[in-house]
């Protein structure tokens, strides 16, 4: 049987996350890992994506590793940047680590706790840019997290939701983070998503709740007539193709995204 709480990774990690990465509750095996790679571009407004006059105009990326270390424990690692075209001084550069912790996991679900700190790196590429750019904030993270996965006859399906606070080592505001994210997955192959992401800052700076619909598909190897994938352990690559948009600063457009991820 599939391990669809994984794609719950797949889900927090790819869109709506603009800087350190939240994976979901649950752990992976000792042994195995991940690689997640994404990009994407928000533009606002919507109809610049059309005429190409933005006000707004940001590119990213962003590459995460996770690897369970022992049952229970899994350690990852991600880099971050975003472009800002119209306003190369606004742009960001990190690089991150985090730990996540199964606490406790039965029949009602998995809980885990997750620590982690993004460090800017600003200053790396300010002479490739041939700009400078202004620096962000060492970012420290921690979570709650639950996740609960269903299977039936109709499919399979999660959900998947955390809460906790980002804390800035400078005079930026820090935010509470909250986080919820269904799954559906009619098919071995194909599983429809729909997250939201809210933030708000401790502090004068706007709150933000951004909804995050997408489809994912996972490429699997197949053996014999029957196309039935192996058993055992699946390096499966997954393609995830998605929207965002922020109901509560609408001028702010709309972003899309495309992330890919290899096990490992």
């Amino acid at each position: 049987m599939r391990c669809l709480p994984c794609l719950a990774i797949l889900a927090l990690c790819g869109l709506g996350v603009n800087t350190q990465a939240a994976a979901g509750a649950w752990t992976r095996s000792k042994g195995s890992g991940l690689t997640i790679f994404s990009t994407g571009r928000s533009v606002a407004p919507i109809s610049a994506f059309a005429t190409g006059s933005a006000d707004s105009d940001s590119n990213t990326t962003q590459i995460l590793v996770e690897y369970g270390l022992i049952e229970g424990l899994t350690l990852g690692a991600t880099v971050f940047a975003e472009l800002k075209t119209t306003d190369l001084s606004d742009s960001t550069f990190n690089a991150g680590i985090y730990a996540r912790k199964r606490v406790w996991q039965g029949e009602a679900g998995v809980f885990s706790v997750q620590l982690g700190y993004a460090h800017p790196l600003e200053s790396v590429v300010e002479d490739p840019l041939g700009h400078e750019i202004d620096d962000s904030s060492p970012e420290v993270e921690a979570r709650l997290q639950y996740g609960h996965s269903f299977w039936g006859d109709w499919g399979n399906a999660f959900v998947s939701a955390e809460g906790g606070i980002d804390v800035f080592m400078d005079d930026k505001d820090n935010e509470l983070r909250a986080d919820l994210t269904v799954g559906y997955e009619p098919y071995h192959c194909c599983l429809a998503l729909l997250s939201g992401y809210a933030s708000m800052p401790m502090g004068d700076d706007d709150a933000t709740l951004k909804i995050a619909p997408s489809f994912a598909y996972t490429m699997y190897p197949t053996v014999a007539r029957n196309h039935k994938k192996p058993e055992g352990f699946i390096r499966t690559r997954t393609i995830q193709l998605g929207v965002s948009y922020d109901l509560l600063n609408p001028d702010d457009g709309l972003g899309v995204q495309i992330s890919i991820w290899q096990k490992f």
